[in-house]
């Protein structure tokens, strides 16, 4: 069976751990860390040359709170993440808005603060000199554009010229114990779909020109995994508190992202702005 996952250690465990040349992993209090050193560690576990960081996290099902040292843990994992003298980002939010499981990208930028035209029409202004320059947009899907969202992102950053792109996208996991439990983090980019089967365009510095980092929780696991191969592993299922995950994974994941680049702006403040 297949190992459809889009989580870099769980790649790592499906064979069961073993060292691997051109791989290096470290566990350190909730969160591990991948690193893909090599072709041969990208062969052996399906996974580009990289970082890819997994932090676990309460269940996304009863949470609530999200200052509860979340926020600084993830935001300074995503600072780890960016490149040096980064001083504008594009926050690209991937998936279907009308599908809850696949909805994690477009909702994250209901939480993430826009401030390119602010900066932008201010530019004499002293009170703006210190806010971060973010733009943020939302590519839709295939099926309903017609245009690969890597293609998009593209077109825009052909206009709005960042230093670094930020993209969110749901993942697939191979463990329902994942799903809304768990974030990766990694500088490699995306394939999106490809945990599902469903390969697009690649959003990576490859594709883009530009360094960029991916932001991601799993909210689908296969019914091969959960029936232990019984079932046609085309078919993928999610938790029926979805929504909830969905909603309370991107509003800390945009938090995240807010508090990672505006670093002269409190938290509380912050989520005021966009909570």
């Amino acid at each position: 069976m297949e190992n459809r996952t889009d989580l870099a250690v769980e790649s790592y465990e499906s064979i069961d751990k073993t060292a691997i040349d051109g791989v290096k992993v470290k566990e350190t209090d909730g969160v591990t860390v991948v690193t893909v050193l090599n072709e041969n560690g990208a062969e052996a576990i399906g996974k580009p040359v990289g970082k890819y960081i997994t932090c676990s996290v309460p269940s996304f099902i009863n949470d609530t709170d999200i200052f509860d040292g979340r926020l600084d843990k993830l935001s300074s994992i995503l600072k780890s993440l960016l490149p040096e003298n980064v001083d504008s980002v594009l926050v690209a939010g991937v998936g279907n808005l009308d599908i809850t499981a696949d909805a994690l990208g477009p909702k994250t930028n209901n939480y993430v603060l826009a401030t390119r035209h602010i900066i932008e029409s201010e530019q004499k202004s002293e009170i703006f000199k210190d806010i971060f320059n973010v733009s943020g947009v939302t590519t839709g899907v295939l099926a309903d554009t017609g245009i690969e969202s890597a293609e998009i992102i593209k077109g825009v950053i052909d206009v709005t010229k960042p230093s670094c792109v930020i993209v969110v996208d749901a993942l697939a996991a191979s463990s329902s114990e994942r799903l809304g439990t768990t974030v990766q983090l990694s500088d490699v980019g995306i394939s999106p779909g490809s945990g599902v089967g469903n390969h697009r365009y690649e959003i990576s510095k490859n594709t883009l020109g530009i360094p960029v980092v991916s932001i991601g929780i799993p909210t689908v696991v296969s019914t091969a995994v959960i029936s232990k191969g019984q079932m046609d592993e085309q078919m993928f299922v999610t938790p029926r508190e979805i929504d909830k995950i969905t909603e309370q994974g991107a509003k800390l994941i945009g938090m995240t992202i807010n508090v990672c680049l505006q670093k002269n702006i409190s938290a509380q403040d912050l989520f005021s702005l966009v909570g």
